[in-house]
């Protein structure tokens, strides 16, 4: 039994924000190779409105494309809203990623609409969806850069709603902020009341040596997933100094120094690393 899994989202995170826009075929094979290389957990595309982000458009063509993968794979897809979601459940989409922050003024500022707004949502678009099928995206869990270190209190309220809507909590380090103090702290509130798994997606890339020390530190507190992008591909590009994403390499060679297995070694990797190298323009 693996020690920690991946949840790769470099189809997604990675390719969103790219100038070049991916091809169908392309992203195909992207997330073919990720399967192939061992990866289980894959973030396919968004659901979101294709004038905002162009390279998700296809998102539907692409899950129709590599839907057979399933259920030996776990095939995600981001939905924004109720819209996202039933555009999701009429190509068979069984797993969603939502998304939204701890911080109103985020969530005013980048998505339009209070936390409350969106919770009441989200508690309507995924009726009938299992928890089981949803993780939740924390946006800020570390640091917003409008209000900075978020509030204890504003953090434990957004950890019991989301609780309520998936099975997994994932600790969004939105500005690459994180570090192993602010990883404790914040996984100490998941001591009171929260029964879901909690998963950690990191930024700052490009800071190897910090980075090991936030997995570290998350794997200490009892965190067995982590979400990387192949060639740390995406991130926050509106948020100056967050950094790319985690890189998938990087996460199997902590576990490797750590001696922790995942089910992915380095030399699984390399004939994705060589397609992205080759294929992939961000």
């Amino acid at each position: 039994m693996s020690d920690f899994s991946i949840y790769e989202v470099g189809p997604r995170d990675g390719l969103q924000s790219a100038d070049t826009i991916t091809s169908t075929y392309d992203k195909v094979t992207l997330i073919r190779k990720i399967a192939k290389a061992g990866i289980k957990n894959i973030e396919v595309g968004s659901m979101v409105n294709p004038d905002r982000v162009p390279n998700m458009a296809d998102s539907d063509v692409v899950f129709l494309k590599v839907q057979d993968l399933a259920p030996e794979h776990n095939l995600g897809v981001l939905v924004p809203n109720r819209r996202g979601v039933e555009r999701g459940k009429a190509v068979g989409v069984e797993k969603f990623n939502i998304f939204f922050s701890p911080s109103n003024f985020f969530n005013v500022n980048n998505f339009g609409k209070s936390l409350n707004t969106i919770f009441a949502e989200y508690c309507g678009a995924l009726d009938g969806i299992r928890p089981e099928n949803v993780r939740v995206y924390l946006s800020t869990a570390f640091g917003c850069p409008i209000i900075g270190e978020i509030p204890q209190e504003d953090m434990l309220k957004t950890m019991e709603w989301a609780n309520t809507l998936g099975d997994t909590i994932v600790l969004s380090d939105t500005i690459g902020n994180a570090n192993p103090s602010l990883i404790r702290k914040v996984m100490r509130l998941t001591d009171r009341k929260i029964d879901a798994k909690i998963a950690l997606h990191l930024h700052h890339g490009f800071r190897e040596g910090r980075m090991y020390d936030n997995l570290s530190a998350g794997f200490d507190c009892g965190i067995t997933q982590f979400d990387s992008s192949i060639g740390g591909m995406g991130g926050c590009p509106f948020i100056p100094g967050s950094g790319g994403n985690l890189a998938t390499e990087q996460l199997v060679r902590w576990g490797s120094k750590e001696n922790l297995d995942c089910g992915v070694t380095i030399k699984d990797l390399e004939p994705l690393m060589k397609f992205v190298n080759t294929r992939i323009k961000v």
